[in-house]
């Protein structure tokens, strides 16, 4: 391993503090100087003249979904090439090393890790990714893992199997407990029952990180519930991908702020994150309508697929008088091949091509017996500025790693952090916002030794243009790098340059929080 010395760097060094202009020598994994720049000699390291560009921390990605990707796309392309050093993965209650073995992102290596937190953090340490990866263990799949979709409490003895899990999960380094009672099957569980699992964290300094049950109708209620949970734990919540939606509850992101302030000025350690789009991004399932709402993908699909009748009663059900959007939702990603020409397209525009309606599309989608991704256009540019506003708000794409070639996704993937930074410093000076992006949720998460440039901390450096750091990727052309970064170092070693004649390496290491 190389020693490097970077001169003429103008420092941010994650903390909030001002920037100066400084030299900052790396040996082996770690920082060992920082010094006013021209100060340090060169004594045979690799020498990196930064030319007036920023040098700073690593930028850590709080929210992702990434748990299988970071073994089977270990060059980390959408996250790397951001800047993005780290990815707290497990996020709104799902892991994958205990989901289904069925559509997995981890393929056959599903049959080696399901349910052991320990073998999974091997396989991924195995894998020689090039972002260091952390990893939460997620209420959904935990639930689905011990006691499959039951619409019901579960028995002592399936509670103290949960608990056993979780506790293993903690023990051998997940980073925390992630909730999803938005999602199948969290949405059956009641609130003690997530707050029996949450009270495992409590001494751990671990959060509690939530896709809360509602982040429309019951927004309010739900972050209360949100609170009540983390509470029962180490009293530290994560609200995952802050926002208020749809239209007719665009008005209650005010009072959203005024809870979590308040929760804060009562001693509870609260964090939100956020990727800066007004399109979120999640299964086109979660428009179906009820009662086919608590029917899971798998089956759904499948009696869809099957039968006639079915179809045709689900397509009765949307007439419920609910407002959908549908021209605002739009196809993203799929396991089904038939499904590629679509994407980018809203379900509006592919019933105009196929003369059907968007109900219609809804079905057939679903029909093919695999569940496609949509992005939904449900809020609005005025409440995500107010949110990148807050300090208490950090970067989170929501999102997984996906290649250089890969235009099957939305745009967060590639863009998340460009995109927050220039909306935040339009409120923000650039120190405070790097260390929303840095210092911040590593401290979070317990990502020790990380988010900071200073002597002793690992070597997860960024080196940017500021000036420049901006992200074009959109909707029709999703997977464009972001400009203004130069390099990007993981652990002492360059994981990233935008010159592809340039060698990286993957050093990446799996993060087990103690």
């Amino acid at each position: 391993m190389e020693n490097i010395l970077f001169t003429n760097v103008e420092l941010y060094d994650g903390t909030g503090n001002p920037p100066f202009m400084a030299d900052v020598a790396v040996k082996d994994e770690r920082i060992a100087e920082v010094a006013p720049s021209g100060s340090l000699k060169k004594t045979g390291a690799v020498l990196v003249d930064g030319k007036g560009l920023a040098l700073t921390p690593g930028f850590v990605d709080v929210h992702g979904h990434s748990d299988g990707k970071a073994v089977t796309v270990p060059t980390g392309d959408s996250k790397i090439s951001q800047g993005v050093t780290t990815e707290v993965t497990g996020n709104c209650g799902f892991s994958d090393y205990m989901d289904e073995i069925k559509d997995n992102d981890l393929g056959e290596e599903i049959h080696n890790v399901r349910g052991n937190f320990a073998a999974y953090a091997d396989l991924v340490e195995r894998s020689h990714q090039a972002l260091n990866i952390a990893h939460m263990c997620g209420h959904n799949t935990l639930r689905a893992y011990v006691m499959g979709y039951e619409n019901r409490p579960p028995t002592r003895e399936e509670m103290r199997r949960m608990k056993e899990l979780l506790a293993d999960a903690l023990a051998n380094g997940a980073a925390g407990f992630s909730g999803g009672p938005y999602y199948l099957p969290g949405k059956f569980a009641a609130t003690e029952e997530l707050k029996e699992l949450a009270s495992l964290l409590k001494g751990t300094g671990k959060p509690y990180a939530t896709h809360i049950r509602s982040e429309g109708d019951t927004l309010l209620e739900s972050i209360e519930e949100a609170m009540e949970i983390a509470g029962a734990g180490d009293n530290d919540l994560q609200i995952s991908h802050l926002k208020a939606s749809p239209k007719w509850n665009w008005h209650k992101i005010d009072a959203a702020f005024e809870l979590i302030e308040k929760g804060q000025r009562e001693g509870m350690d609260i964090l939100a994150d956020r990727y800066p789009y007004i399109h979120c991004n999640t299964s086109l399932r979660t428009i179906v309508p009820k009662p086919f709402d608590v029917v899971d993908t798998t089956t759904l699909c499948t009696r869809l697929k099957e039968s006639a009748q079915y179809r045709a009663e689900l397509l009765a059900a949307f007439n419920d008088g609910r407002e959908r959007g549908f021209d605002r939702v739009l196809i993203m990603n799929s396991r089904e091949p038939s499904h590629r020409p679509y994407y980018g397209k809203s379900l509006v525009e592919i019933g105009a091509e196929k003369g059907i309606t968007p109900e219609e599309v809804f079905v057939e989608l679903l029909a093919s017996g695999r569940c496609p991704s949509a992005a939904f256009g449900t809020m609005c540019d005025e409440n995500l500025n107010k949110i990148l506003a807050k300090p208490y708000v950090v970067a989170g794409s929501d999102g997984n790693i996906r290649r250089f070639d890969d235009n099957g996704t939305h745009p967060r993937a590639f863009g998340t952090h460009p995109r927050f930074f220039r909306i935040a410093v339009k409120y923000n000076d650039y120190a405070s916002v790097i260390r929303r992006m840095t210092s911040l949720p590593a401290a979070k998460f317990n990502l020790e030794g990380r988010g900071v440039v200073a002597p002793g901390y690992y070597a997860d450096l960024t080196l940017v243009d500021l000036e420049g750091y901006d992200s074009k990727a959109d909707y029709a052309v999703p997977n464009r790098r972001a400009e203004g970064v130069r390099a990007v170092y993981v652990n002492g070693r360059l994981a990233y340059s935008p010159d592809p004649e340039v060698d990286t390496q993957r050093p990446g290491k799996m993060l087990r929080i103690k």
